[in-house]
């Protein structure tokens, strides 16, 4: 009997043994399942992202069906270190890991460095008109950019005014030698049509009519036709560029046949073509408007011209008073010397301008975004970076002049596009 007794309490025992070892397991269990963040399910419309629902159906905007989103877990631990602070707008608040620069005050000694091209100086451009209409019976011109000299035999004109104006003075001459007064009319008005005194003299001792009237050139130089507008250039860096002065002559291709003809009528005081010389040319300039403030006639001017490896010098003679309709630049004129016509209208250039040194406060233009009206740069806080407008004013290659908004202990992005959201900061404004 006691021998059983004995075998009851060990069996009690075990069994007391065997429950507190499942009951501290299940505790373990217990706690485990305590501890871990049960993710539910959540649906989205595909269309609408911001409707969120935490069961199936459909959406209230355009009625499609939810469908279940994917949840990170990770996106439950979100904070500081996560990035969500920078999905705040830029013009509120930026964070990022970028060089940063302090405005500096110093003199900078600026050389501009800007294109342009040589052109026909308006100055030496000489018009041939008719002074006296009628039909051209031979022409000893005949395509453009023929080199014509002083006296030249241009044309031969038929008028049938100066053909009538001659038998006039003729028929005075024979018949009324005596009337001095009415031969010095007829003399003037034939001077007046346009003959000059060696013809009149020629026709009172021949007493026949000049029927074919030749027109002499009065100047020297290149024969070309229509000078309206200045001739088109390509400029370095791509593009055309029409928009030239309009006092610069723009004569058509090299050896294009004139438009007169033999047996064409031309009217008195009608321009006939242009001589343009080529003593003197042009080299056309074109600045941004940032730099034009520091520009004067006079300054020093050195040219590196297209086929010519020495440079050229010269001065600005003439700032023009407007701008371009198209380019939008400024163009200013230097008058080179041509004397033996090496320099050819069209050739492409660059031109060094000093312009001298400028004390100011200056930071990159890199730091700088530009929204047309105003500029603003990303200014260094301690919670991150913050955009603060400035006033800009004189630009030095790659360096901008600050005139308001900074200070030289202030520390800002070198870099702003890399900071910027371009949508957001725009709106923001």
């Amino acid at each position: 009997m006691k021998k059983n007794w004995n075998c009851v309490k060990y069996t009690v025992f075990c069994l007391v043994v065997l429950a507190s070892i499942a009951l501290a397991c299940r505790q373990k269990s217990s706690g485990h399942e305590g501890h871990t963040n049960e993710v539910k399910p959540v649906y989205t419309c595909p269309m609408h992202p911001e409707i969120l629902r935490d069961s199936p159906g459909s959406c209230p905007i355009c009625g499609m069906d939810l469908v279940k989103k994917e949840i990170d877990n990770a996106d439950h631990f979100a904070g500081l270190d996560s990035g969500d602070i920078l999905l705040k707008p830029t013009y509120e608040y930026v964070l990022s890991a970028t060089a940063t620069i302090r405005p500096e005050r110093k003199s900078i000694s600026d050389t501009l460095n800007v294109p342009g091209y040589l052109t026909y100086d308006a100055r030496q451009l000489k018009a041939v008109s008719a002074r006296y209409g009628g039909r051209i019976e031979r022409l000893y011109v005949r395509y453009s950019f023929q080199p014509v000299h002083k006296g030249q035999r241009l044309l031969d004109i038929y008028s049938p005014d100066i053909a009538t104006a001659q038998q006039d003075l003729i028929f005075l001459i024979e018949n009324d030698p005596d009337n001095t007064t009415l031969l010095e009319n007829a003399r003037r008005r034939l001077s007046l049509l346009g003959l000059t005194n060696k013809q009149i003299n020629e026709v009172e001792a021949k007493r026949k009519p000049l029927l074919s009237l030749p027109v002499f050139s009065s100047y020297a130089g290149l024969l070309v036709e229509n000078p309206t507008s200045g001739p088109a250039v390509t400029m370095p860096g791509g593009g055309m560029n029409n928009d030239k002065p309009q006092q610069n002559p723009s004569p058509p291709q090299a050896s294009t046949e004139l438009s007169l003809k033999e047996g064409m009528y031309i009217q008195p005081g009608q321009r006939l073509f242009g001589l343009q010389s080529l003593s003197t040319v042009w080299a056309i300039l074109e600045f941004y408007p940032s730099t034009v403030q520091s520009l004067k006639v006079g300054q020093a001017v050195e040219l590196h011209i297209e086929s010519y490896a020495e440079p050229f010098r010269g001065k600005i003679n003439y700032i023009e008073p407007l701008y371009g309709s198209k380019s939008k630049n400024l163009r200013v004129r230097v008058y080179l010397p041509n004397p033996v016509g090496i320099l050819k209208p069209g050739t492409l250039l660059t031109a060094s301008v000093h312009t001298g040194s400028r004390s100011a406060l200056w930071i990159p233009a890199t730091a700088v975004i530009d929204l047309g009206q105003s500029k603003f740069v990303f200014l260094k806080t301690a919670e991150g970076f913050r955009s603060r407008k400035i006033s800009s004013g004189y630009r030095s290659g790659n360096m901008l002049e600050v005139t308001a908004g900074l200070s030289p202990d202030d520390e800002i992005a070198e870099n702003g596009q890399l900071l910027m959201d371009s949508e957001s900061f725009v709106k923001a404004k």
